[in-house]
């Protein structure tokens, strides 16, 4: 292989030995993954009960916030002549987001980088299906996970990477296809790694899958350094193909993680930091569960007293007996250890700490007793959020830049975009984007992404977001609105709120008539309005004594460890969460 720059044995056991190294990282992933399903998920999770689950509160809560749905992208160009060309690539490009799913596979990105590192394959099909079954001439933007990802472990930053690439279940027919190789012959299909590494799929797979049809483990390699793809089968050892990249700059990987480690290519996943609180506050909960599991009240009864006794025992709750001799005590033996709970709780908190304040990202509670406190502690978690976002975005926006490229350099491919000339127009333009209408140079485009378009966009936070622009930007315009002929058309809001409310019956209930006119006095001029021109707003603030979750559980554990508390501290126990 020298002959075409590439020693491939030498190459083969420096990815053999980069592997090597992954075990420890691969196996610590495969253990937080398992105390994230749980012990209910299936044969081989947890191998203990995971009452309080703070890692899958955790991820849900990040993934909902980073990645919720698929990303927009914004195409640009400092070119005046370009900028029409610019926005047909824009229209075009944000088709493809939905063609091939790219918000799941984001999501599951973000997941992945939760724990150890969120790793995507882009490319085009270049002849047949490729690995993940993606007809000819068509993007992919697949997940790639640790178990199959790999990459030059000498290195001390990404930069200086020499390889990286990924392993792969391919079917033999489609193998043969794309490689060109009618003599390659079929793998026996195992869930176990190379070297019989523990995989994340072993949770709910045996080693030994019975599949459908014949397949072959490939191993796609890319050196950077000399653009070179190399493929290869892992078991076999026989090379398929060496060849020239010719996609994106970015190369075929594209890697996502939220903390770097000084010196080390091998990111620190959020859920090395979590899993430590985690285990010992489960543990804890599991020991307090056997505590009051083991709780028991019992009657004690003076010897001698046998005949009473019984009456007692088989007395219903009402029933009159007779009873000779000293009353029976209740003795209450086990329970709850105080000092254990007040821990617990404790433990609880440090993880919500821990992982950026848990409660104020996902809305679980208040965290404080005023709307105006809560908001500034929502800004300050959300500082540790907006670093994750800014990465995600990053990466969201460097699939966008090769997905880009591919259809830009596709000779063949056609898609059919529709243009409104000025916004709030209903005429709309239909054309065709293709090799022959584009314009310009791929590098005179800029992409950039709509952040907004990935968070939540649901029917609440729409109908949120409508009440907060209304309020905002709409009512305090009004005068200039009616100066310039503007008007709120009442129908189309009532009818707005009612299909994003889920409350389809409140457009029945608010009809709308034809309006009888303004008022007018018996001269037959109009009613003068007696609206003030001018109003006067008094605010006052009221504190009243709240409860919330983090007050209420530092309460809790001051009294569990024989503490005082003040008498308003007190009645917040019994007072809800709002």
């Amino acid at each position: 292989m020298s002959s075409i720059g590439v020693n491939f044995e030498r190459l083969r056991k420096s990815v053999e030995w980069s592997i090597r190294q992954l075990e420890t990282p691969r196996k610590k992933r495969v253990e937080a993954v398992k105390q994230f399903v749980g012990m209910h998920y299936a044969q081989n999770g947890s191998e203990k009960r995971v009452p309080t689950n703070f890692i899958e509160l955790a991820v849900t809560i990040y993934k909902q916030m980073l990645a919720a749905r698929a990303p927009r992208v914004l195409v640009s160009t400092q070119i005046g002549a370009l900028r029409p060309y610019a926005k047909d690539m824009e229209i075009a490009l944000n088709q493809i987001p939905d063609e091939i799913g790219l918000g799941e596979t984001l999501q599951a990105a973000v997941v992945e980088a939760m724990f150890s590192l969120g790793v995507v394959k882009v490319g085009i099909a270049g002849s047949g299906k490729t690995e993940y079954g993606v007809e000819y001439g068509e993007p992919f933007v697949d997940l790639v996970s640790l178990d199959d990802y790999f990459f030059d472990m000498s290195a001390k930053n990404r930069d200086g990477i020499q390889y990286e690439g990924n392993d792969y279940w391919m079917d033999v027919d489609t193998a043969r296809v794309a490689f060109n190789d009618n003599g390659i012959a079929p793998d026996e299909h195992t869930t176990d790694g190379q070297d019989a590494q523990t995989r994340a799929e072993s949770i709910s797979q045996d080693p030994g899958a019975d599949v459908y049809g014949d397949r072959v483990w490939v191993r796609d390699v890319y050196l950077p350094r000399i653009n070179k793809l190399v493929s290869y089968g892992v078991k076999s050892q026989k090379v398929f193909r060496v060849i020239d990249w010719d996609g994106s700059l970015h190369g075929p990987y594209h890697k996502l993680s939220f903390s770097d480690v000084p010196g080390n290519v091998l990111p620190l996943p959020p859920a090395a930091l979590w899993i430590d609180l985690h285990e010992l506050g489960n543990s804890l909960f599991r020991k307090l569960g056997k505590q009051a599991d083991a709780k028991k009240t019992v009657a004690a009864f003076v010897g001698g007293s046998d005949e009473g006794a019984d009456n007692l025992k088989k007395a219903a709750d009402g029933d009159g007996i007779t009873y000779n001799g000293q009353k029976p005590e209740n003795i209450t033996v086990g329970g709850i250890d105080a000092p254990t709970l007040a821990f617990y709780i404790q433990i609880k908190d440090l993880f919500s700490y821990f992982a950026g304040n848990l409660d104020t990202l996902g809305g679980l509670s208040p965290m404080s007793d005023t709307v105006g406190q809560d908001k500034l502690l929502s800004e300050a978690a959300n500082s540790r959020v907006q670093q994750m976002s800014e990465r995600t975005v990053d990466f969201a926006k460097k699939i966008f830049r090769s997905l880009a490229w591919y259809e830009w350099t596709d000779p063949v491919r056609k898609r059919n975009i529709v243009k409104r000339p000025m916004p709030g127009v209903a005429v709309e333009i239909r054309k065709q984007w293709s090799m022959e209408t584009r314009d310009g140079d791929f590098l005179d485009y800029n992409f950039d992404i709509d952040v907004f378009s990935m968070r939540d966009n649901s029917r609440s936070t729409k109908l949120q977001k409508f009440g907060t622009a209304m309020e905002r930007f709409v009512y305090p315009l009004l005068p200039m609105l009616s100066e310039q002929g503007g008007r709120i058309n009442l129908q189309k809001v009532m009818a707005f709120v009612a299909q994003f409310s889920n409350v389809p019956e409140l457009e029945d209930i608010v009809e709308f008539v034809e309006p009888t006119g303004q008022p007018q006095l018996p001269d037959g001029n109009p009613q003068p309005s007696f609206k003030p021109t001018s109003t006067t707003r008094r605010y006052e603030r009221v504190n009243r004594p709240g409860a919330t979750r983090h007050g209420k559980d530092d309460v809790m554990s001051r009294l569990l460890l024989g503490g005082k508390v003040q008498n308003v501290e007190a009645a917040s126990l019994g007072t809800g969460v709002s």
